[in-house]
């Protein structure tokens, strides 16, 4: 490690960063308007750009980011930060809490459900360091830098060797004018850039049933099937639960409770972009079965598999699920390689939270060593109070909902694909020559201009 690199990671304040960020897309190779037609330096393919206004072809070479650019990048978009505080009432949430160790990034639950996928020249990687077993942002002073670089040096798992077979060229079987990577993205996966793909299971998000049957007293119902009790029927007989809610408009709010903290990973990924002087943006837009590789006859894209289409699906979109990359990624859906039946869901979930190493497990949780937010002699009393988690009748209701599902559907989730890997980062050296020829002054910081001075001062 470069014995500079906390100073050379040094920022300006956040407020002073909002202030200047944008989305800056025109790296070091890229082009704009071309009027050219040329191979795609990853996958060959010849591609065609129209002329324009702004007609622009980098003179530079494409340069990669380093080791310590790619390190801060990813800790800020999703590193692990500590631990929660998890200041929740007994009466007022508690149970709901599932993992324990913080990121920088927020997530319903705290399930720890969003994973990042790294896309560079040298292939495409799964972000997933090893949490830190003490809070890192309150045990006095932090050298973020350092962490961050360890961080990344610990959690990276290849998943592909070298770059995937995506660009703007990609196209279906019968539709040659229907780009299947958005319109916009013809520098998409050029040599240089790294891509940071937040990839969320919103399957994994529907363990928080068991909460919405013991807080909010609420059960499923089926409307596809004139509303019947989806499986609860014993807990709605005993009065436990009260209140009905479909299963599609249940689903639909946890798949859009799935995709804030993919928002929030971008986000994170663009700021501390600017900060370090570095060019990004957003990429959205595109097929995800194709980059992901769930649509093999058209390329493998990052290598995901997904099972078969269920004809009994009620509805389109959720009729194939994604399981994920084999070894290295699962999602949470039933039947899959991970989850075959309802019951092995169900023993996870209730597992994660208070079986072994659970942070609810009086007998093994980290917790009462006082490795979590609270002190040892109060971690205690309150991992083993008798509110810290849901009554077993909501567990039961949740297996019964889970089975009914699979039984009626012959999947769960009803209604989605658990996968979602539709927002990202690209990230590159900028080519300042472009926004010096065709944009008015001011788009270019100092921090941007000078980034070579701080980072690669031999280049």
């Amino acid at each position: 490690m470069a014995p500079d690199l906390a100073a050379r990671a040094a920022t300006p304040s956040l407020f002073d960063v909002l202030a200047t960020v944008r989305s800056r897309r025109v790296g070091r190779g890229y082009r704009v308007d071309s009027g050219t037609a040329d191979p795609h330096p990853v996958t060959g393919r010849v591609l065609t750009q129209a002329d324009g206004p702004q007609r622009f072809v980098s003179a530079r070479a494409p340069v990669a980011l380093s080791e310590e650019e790619e390190a801060l990048l990813a800790w800020a978009a999703l590193g692990p930060n500590g631990v929660v505080a998890w200041e929740a009432s007994m009466s007022g949430g508690f149970s709901q809490l599932v993992g324990w160790r913080g990121r920088t990034a927020p997530e319903a639950n705290n399930l720890g459900a969003t994973e990042l996928l790294l896309v560079n020249d040298r292939g495409v990687f799964l972000y997933r360091p090893r949490p830190d077993p003490l809070p890192v942002s309150l045990e006095g002073a932090v050298d973020v830098a350092a962490h961050a670089l360890a961080c990344y040096r610990d959690g990276l798992v290849q998943v592909l060797e070298g770059r995937p077979d995506l660009d703007h060229g990609l196209r279906r079987e019968g539709a040659p004018e229907v780009p299947l990577l958005g319109t916009h993205q013809h520098n998409l996966n050029r040599p240089g850039s790294t891509w940071l793909l937040p990839v969320t299971d919103a399957g994994r998000l529907l363990s928080g049933m068991v909460d919405l049957f013991a807080g909010k007293r609420t059960y499923l119902v089926d409307e596809f099937a004139g509303g019947r009790v989806a499986g609860a029927d014993a807990q709605v007989a005993a009065g436990h639960l009260v209140r009905p809610l479909p299963i599609s408009v249940y689903e639909q709010t946890v798949l859009r409770t799935s995709t804030y903290p993919a928002g929030c990973t971008v986000q994170n990924t663009r700021l501390a972009a600017e900060a370090l002087g570095l060019g990004a943006w957003c990429l959205s837009g595109y097929d995800q079965d194709v980059v992901l590789g769930t649509a093999p006859e058209v390329t493998r894209g990052l290598g995901f598999t997904a099972g078969p289409a269920n004809p009994r699906a009620p509805l389109p979109g959720g009729r194939r699920h994604t399981h994920g990359i084999p070894g290295v990624l699962a999602t949470t859906c039933v039947p899959s390689p991970r989850y075959p039946t309802p019951e092995a869901l169900v023993d996870h979930w209730y597992a994660e939270r208070y079986g072994p190493g659970g942070w609810g497990n009086p007998a093994t949780s980290p917790l009462a060593e006082g490795r979590g937010p609270w002190p040892a002699d109060k971690a205690g009393a309150i991992i083993t109070h008798p509110r810290a988690r849901p009554p077993e009748w909501a567990w039961a209701a949740t297996l019964a909902t889970v089975r009914y599902c699979v039984d009626t559907f012959g999947q769960f989730p009803v209604t989605f694909d658990p996968a979602l890997a539709g927002f990202g980062t690209v990230v590159h050296h900028l080519d300042t020559d472009y926004y010096d020829q065709h944009l008015r002054p001011g788009f270019v910081t100092d921090r941007i201009r000078h980034h070579d001075d701080r980072w690669h001062p031999t280049r």
